[in-house]
């Protein structure tokens, strides 16, 4: 079996621009009769993630396979190389509809889906087709984690984050390194000698520095993508407080 996508009055297309932030992509794509913010912020975690992956992406789009009368109308859906990712967005938790939308998914040639959840349930509550799917690989679940015990985990990770990087040391440190690299010579020419090999240890512990062959320090994957989304955060802060101001 085959899906294909379907653009209708309702699909609409997302680009890389409206998931900047999600002030940005809820003005864009607000449903006219969508009162849950959940589900609009879940839509908008899908889209990042679709578009990351370098995938065209559509929020309400209709996948139709070879029996129309089987056609299913999805959250979120990528597009790459003639395969889809289909995101559906389960606030309120599983149901017939998309049990009878994942049982298809699982037969198409050209389709996954990933279901996005708030909390994590209890396997006896899947149903044999969901089962099915997640055992063949056609599905995974991803808990968003802020409404059960896993938000404790990741608060507290992100707050050792925040803390590494809410250093005006460390952000000397780091922000010249998404240019080129840096070595402790440099450093230690405009920052104490001192804090330079304690901070270094510190942000090389914590998985945003490497070191390479000549013995200089570069971002690692992970430091690179965390130091962006925190400048990215501090300046979309920055311009908010700035508008609220100007409002008053």
């Amino acid at each position: 079996m085959i899906l294909q996508l379907s653009i209708s009055a309702e699909t609409q297309h997302v680009s890389a621009q409206d998931i900047l932030d999600y002030r940005t992509f809820a003005q864009r794509h607000q449903r006219l009769n969508e009162k849950n913010e959940l589900r609009q912020f879940e839509r908008f975690h899908a889209a990042r993630h679709l578009i990351s992956q370098e995938m065209d992406t559509y929020l309400d789009a209709k996948l139709t396979p070879d029996d129309p009368s089987r056609t299913m109308t999805v959250d979120v859906c990528g597009v790459k190389n003639g395969t889809l990712t289909a995101v559906f967005c389960q606030t309120a938790g599983l149901d017939e509809p998309l049990a009878r939308s994942i049982e298809t998914i699982n037969k198409a040639q050209n389709a996954s889906a990933v279901i996005l959840l708030p909390r994590e349930l209890d396997q006896p509550v899947l149903k044999e087709s969901m089962r099915a799917a997640l055992e063949k690989g056609k599905v995974t679940m991803e808990v968003l984690g802020w409404f059960d015990d896993t938000f404790e985990e990741t608060f507290r990770e992100t707050l050792g984050l925040i803390e590494l990087l809410g250093n005006e040391t460390r952000m000397r440190m780091l922000a010249p390194l998404l240019e080129k690299s840096g070595a402790k010579r440099d450093y230690r020419t405009r920052i104490n000698p001192k804090l330079v090999y304690h901070n270094i240890a510190a942000l090389s512990e914590a998985g945003l520095l490497d070191e390479n062959n000549e013995g200089t320090y570069e971002l690692s994957q992970f430091g690179k993508t965390i130091l962006a989304e925190f400048i990215t955060f501090l300046e979309k802060t920055r311009k908010t407080l700035d508008e609220s101001k100007t409002g008053r």
